[in-house]
């Protein structure tokens, strides 16, 4: 009898013992990006700059393969904010036409599935510009001071993570200061990486008519994206664990058969 019961025993134990002490290891993959613009000025050789404030746009974008998705955008003058949640990313944007600066921070975190998530924040504002005191042509030096980061992160079941900036600053339409894509990408489990750009003032001199109305633009924006692929696999120190019980069961087992036969 104490044999059998042994042989019902030894399963019962080991299911118990999987039940109980496997964890499975689920994956993280993490991108935080932000960027900041400030301190916008125009600065005339000779006579003074006058800037308008004419709109403000911000948009913030969220969503994930589960089907989740969350698209915020707010046109209000002259501050405009905007944010977006869903499960694993979030994203937020804000533009002052006023204070001449713009935030967009976006930040994705992916854990326990195979899955992924992405999202984006994007600030505008607009304004014109006249250069007062004179006549003819002037050469104008604008400056500003954009700060941004990214930070990436997968573990050892991580298949992409991606952080990317960028902005342009237009007048008249034309492209005076820009940064087309900052880009930071890891492809693969068990990678980190990053970027800084900033703080430090940026400028440029080009040629404006005095009394003229010049259009001023600014759109800048932070993207993050991950993709996890999980298998849930028990961690090697359950299997160590159950390896182990299953040994002493049997060496117990093995035992109690001799003394019975005994």
């Amino acid at each position: 009898m104490r044999v059998k019961s042994l042989k019902v025993f030894v399963p019962v134990l080991l299911f118990g013992l999987l039940l109980s002490a496997s964890s499975i290891a689920h994956a993280d993959t993490v991108v935080i990006t932000s960027f900041s613009f400030s301190n916008l000025q125009f600065n005339p050789a000779t006579g003074t700059a006058v800037f308008t404030p004419t709109g403000a746009s911000a948009r913030a974008q969220a969503t994930n393969s589960l089907g989740e998705t969350q698209d915020i955008t707010t046109n209000t003058f002259p501050i405009s904010q905007a944010m977006a949640v869903v499960t694993f990313a979030n994203a937020s944007a804000s533009a002052s036409a006023t204070n001449q600066n713009a935030n967009a921070t976006s930040f994705v975190s992916v854990g326990g599935c195979t899955c992924s998530a992405s999202s984006f924040g994007l600030s505008i504002f607009t304004g014109t510009l006249v250069i007062l005191g004179g006549e003819g042509n002037v050469d104008v030096t604008v400056s500003i001071m954009p700060f941004a980061t990214g930070q990436i992160t997968t573990d050892q079941f991580g298949v992409r993570a991606e952080a990317d900036v960028f902005y342009n600053l237009l007048v008249n339409g034309r492209s005076v200061l820009s940064q087309d894509e900052l880009l930071r990408e890891v492809v693969g489990p068990n990678q980190t990486g990053g970027f800084q750009l900033g703080p430090v003032q940026i400028s440029r001199v080009f040629s404006l008519q005095f009394g003229a109305v010049n259009t001023v633009e600014l759109r800048m924006g932070a993207t993050s994206f991950g993709m996890n692929d999980v298998n849930e696999v028990p961690e090697p120190a359950t299997v160590a664990l159950l390896v182990s019980g299953l040994g002493f069961m049997a060496g117990v087992l093995k035992k109690r058969r001799k003394t019975v036969d005994r």
